[in-house]
């Protein structure tokens, strides 16, 4: 078999299996986040509560999506630098598990502060309460408010990411 078919197959399950933890994720934490706001009994039967949770869904997920160029490349790497099987499998374990710790991190922390941020700007409005109360336009607004950040932060997240792909060295032409 083609070792790049191999590895283009591998990336593509990792892809998988990262998209899906990460939804997943994303939902356990805001859940969580959510109830110990507003002590509500099912949230999934708030349609204002479900539409603020996708929008953050989308907006994380979007976010840890941008590792997978970088880590595609830093795979290529790493399997050009003709490594033993089981080296190979640790260092794109390292690399993936360093990047993916990055983007949770990253898009965990961002869209924190944008909801802390646009919160002390509004203060008049309690948007927990708020969603609580099934107000759909606030959790519409919130929604927004984590997607367009995180499609102006995913750039800069990227181009951080890519600093830590281990390019060969190349040495100097004088």
């Amino acid at each position: 078999m083609n070792s790049t078919f191999t590895i283009s197959f591998i990336e593509l399950i990792i892809s998988i299996i990262v998209g899906v933890f990460t939804v997943y994720l994303t939902k356990l934490v805001m859940t969580k986040l959510y109830l110990k706001k507003t002590n509500e009994l099912n949230p999934y039967k708030n349609t204002s509560y479900m539409i603020f949770l996708s929008g953050t869904i989308f907006s994380v997920s979007y976010i840890v999506f941008g590792i997978m160029e970088p880590f595609s490349a830093t795979v290529k790497l790493l399997s050009a630098q003709n490594h033993e099987a089981l080296g190979l499998v640790f260092d794109i374990a390292k690399y993936l598990g360093m990047f993916l710790s990055l983007g949770y991190l990253f898009g965990g922390m961002i869209i924190f502060l944008a909801y802390k941020l646009f919160s002390s700007f509004t203060t008049q409005v309690d948007e927990y309460e708020e969603i609580y109360k099934n107000n759909i336009g606030v959790s519409i607004l919130l929604s927004v408010l984590t997607i367009v950040i995180a499609l102006f932060t995913k750039s800069p997240f990227i181009v951080f990411i890519e600093t830590l792909i281990p390019f060969p060295d190349v040495p100097g032409l004088v």
